[in-house]
């Protein structure tokens, strides 16, 4: 028998117990080990013995990583990042490397689901490929090695080789059932190309309003290029040819109509449907969706920007995944001067890539998803501070960057505000976009202390050296005070207090009034000004909609005083700029919008007529708001809200605006407000599900 159990049996007598009993245990004092002990005798309590419980065995440590095999995954680390790393001595204990192996692969792969980031690494399998203008990158593959011609089976030429690759791809093209047809009735594209008179006016027209927006060509080689290719139209590459009609097309995009009619000689809409088959034309003899050319790449890029005022967002979102892909495939996401290319090549590539990439960027954030995952395994460098005339195709050393603002200086913000993001929201980089903000997952003094750095490093690098007389330093620094603006409505959203029946604080409520009401003047200032006409063409409204709900929903909780008073001229300004406001069939955002401005502004009059405050005179745009949404079936013979009530001084002049009429198509699934028709303003600062039905209602714009 066991000594403990034979000494349990016999008792006292039998000696002293082999453990501590159980009450002494308990409280961590000295037994003597007799039945029964001296401690439970004194404090007059049962004193059984009953056996300790052994504790469960520690799990044995990993070993610890060894020096060498440490040393080996930080080489292997930088060289994923494309460093070139001198190979560890020779005289590295094997011992030690092979104890550190399985743990070295254990560490990258948590290393890598952790980042999720994956950039191509430098392995012998890649290749890149240069030819005849034509680029072809390789991550690793075994038709890599097959030598410098193509490589799988099922795959065509590196260069653009099919002259009728139109033909075999013209069903291919996105969102154009008529394609065949349309290419049928395209002219020779020789005889396409305007005077030089008429050439030459476009080219200036491009460089004042496409070329800050986009710098997509180097303007002193393409301006020589496209008089050689107008003079010899016939001894013309094909990828030039379209890079040649993309340009044609997206200058044509930015004219008003009377510009189109004096330039070239027709109508806006039929001159710019003409261009557009023969841009097509052009890209399709390009075989662009086979192409290796990053200049028939440019020539794509280009013709998604000129459709951008003329499509729906989810088909050019669509359209640009293309860019994506075909810029991958030509290793544009890889800096050049990791590739053994030239100086100048390389920047063009960079500024290619990142148009794609921040085009990409923009579409997604309109569509509420998320952009492509392959625009973030790159290890491309963004351009140059620098101006064209900076940059030569013979130069053998990249230009010094410049203090100040060039031409590029709005893809140079962005890239500055997509790099902020990305820093804010590591190791999730898979999404750069502005609505990251919104995380709880990142504290809010964290958002606050990334906006200010980024309001920091704008004002020092871009803002200070603006010139308010000139259009784009001004308009530059619009964008980039609307977009601190903007951040700042995002981190601080109000709906993050929705469902959690927290009352928003004050603070928070003057913060996000403030930075909205700056929103709405910055739109009202570069819809209003002449000076910005030339960059409307690309310019769009995400950012406005939900700046007129924060001060339409403060507007409410606030009803009177001198900051209300302004606030509603500014609202008048703001929507004045939107003919869609006043229609009598318009799209849900428009509607809702118009629903809720005559509530709030019915309660503004009712809480100074309880005030004693005199009543102000009814603005002419709540006549015109009220005037298209009367009662179905309300038959009035008044033929505008001109006769309904006074105006304001300086009021806008609403009389001639004709309202506009719009198909059924463009409201798929839209009944009046139907299932838009929010109940309460207010209701959103309760339930989440308010927000998300205004989001849903934004996508149908």
């Amino acid at each position: 028998m066991p000594q403990t159990s034979m000494a349990e049996e016999l008792g006292a007598e039998a000696g002293p117990k082999l453990h501590s009993c159980l009450p002494c245990r308990q409280r961590k004092v000295k037994c003597d080990r007799h039945t029964p002990c001296s401690n439970c005798l004194r404090a007059g309590k049962d004193c059984s013995f009953v056996p300790p419980v052994r504790g469960k065995r520690k799990k044995t440590k990993i070993p610890k990583e060894g020096l060498h095999a440490k040393l080996r995954r930080y080489e292997e680390l930088l060289r994923s990042y494309g460093a070139d790393i001198e190979p560890s001595e020779a005289g590295a204990d094997d011992s030690d490397l092979d104890a550190g192996s399985q743990l070295d692969v254990e560490m990258a792969e948590d290393t890598k689901s952790e980042r999720r980031v994956k950039i191509d690494s430098v392995a012998p399998e890649e290749k890149f490929v240069t030819k005849d203008g034509s680029s072809r990158y390789f991550d690793s593959a075994p038709w890599s090695n097959l030598g410098d011609e193509p490589n799988h089976p099922e795959e065509g030429g590196i260069a653009d080789s099919a002259d009728e690759s139109w033909v075999s791809e013209s069903d291919l093209f996105i969102g154009t059932p008529e394609l065949t047809s349309l290419m049928l009735s395209v002219p020779d594209l020789a005889s396409l190309h305007p005077p030089i008179q008429t050439l030459t006016k476009l080219w200036k027209i491009y460089i004042d309003r496409a070329d800050p927006l986009m710098k997509l060509l180097h303007v002193p080689t393409f301006w020589t290029s496209l008089t050689n290719a107008r003079q010899h139209p016939h001894q013309v590459s094909k990828s030039l040819q379209a890079l040649i009609f993309a340009f044609y097309l997206i200058t044509i995009s930015s004219l008003e109509d009377e510009e189109c009619q004096s330039l070239l000689g027709g109508p806006k809409t039929s001159i710019f449907a003409k261009y557009k088959r023969a841009a097509r034309k052009a890209l399709m003899n390009a075989g662009f969706l086979h192409t290796s050319s990053p200049t028939t790449l440019r020539a794509y890029a280009l013709f998604i920007m000129a459709l951008r005022s003329s499509h729906r967002s989810d088909a050019i979102f669509a359209l640009s995944g293309v860019a994506v892909r075909l810029a991958r495939k030509m290793g544009l996401h890889r800096d050049g001067s990791a590739l053994g290319l030239s100086p100048f090549e390389t920047e063009m590539r960079r500024r290619l890539w990142w148009h794609i990439f921040l085009v990409d960027l923009r579409l997604a954030d309109v569509l509420g998803t998320k952009p492509s995952s392959d625009l973030f395994s790159s290890d491309i460098k963004r351009p140059l501070n620098v101006s064209d005339e900076d940059l030569d195709p013979d130069m053998v050393e990249f230009p010094p960057e410049r203090n100040g603002i060039t031409s590029i200086i709005i893809c140079l913000m962005r890239c500055d505000i997509i790099e902020s993001v990305r820093k804010l929201a590591m190791p999730f980089t898979d999404d750069v976009r502005l609505e990251i903000l919104t995380s709880s997952d990142i504290t809010l003094a964290q958002k606050d202390r990334m906006i200010n750095e980024l309001e920091d490093l704008l004002e020092r690098k871009y803002l200070r050296y603006c010139d308010p007389t000139n259009s784009l330093h001004h308009f530059a620094s619009i964008i980039a005070r609307s977009s601190i603006c903007q951040m700042k409505l995002f981190a601080h959203n109000p709906r993050r207090f929705a469902n959690h029946g927290i009352k928003i604080p004050e603070s928070e409520r003057d913060l996000i009034f403030a930075n909205a009401t700056k929103m709405l003047e910055y739109v009202s200032l570069v819809k209003g000004n002449p000076i910005f006409d030339k960059f409307k063409w690309q310019i769009g409204t995400s950012k406005l909609w939900n700046s007129i709900l924060y001060v339409l929903i403060e507007a409410r909780k606030r009803r009177t005083g001198l900051e209300v008073d302004r606030l509603w001229h500014l609202i008048g300004e703001v929507l004045s700029k939107f003919p869609q406001m006043f229609a009598e069939r318009t799209a849900p955002v428009y509607a809702t919008i118009g629903k809720w401005t005559l509530e709030v502004w019915d309660e503004y009059l009712a809480a100074t007529k309880a005030e004693g405050i005199p009543e102000p005179p009814t603005p002419e745009f709540i006549n015109a708001i009220r005037w298209c949404r009367r009662p179905a079936g309300h038959l009035s013979k008044v033929e505008g809200p001109a006769e309904s009530g006074p105006t304001l001084p300086d009021s806008n002049n609403y009389n001639n605006i004709q309202f506009m009429e719009q198909d059924e198509d463009h409201l798929p699934g839209f009944d009046a407000l139907a299932s838009y028709d929010f109940s309460d303003l207010l209701s959103f600062e309760t339930n989440s599900n308010e927000w998300e039905r205004w989001d849903a209602a934004q996508l149908l714009l």
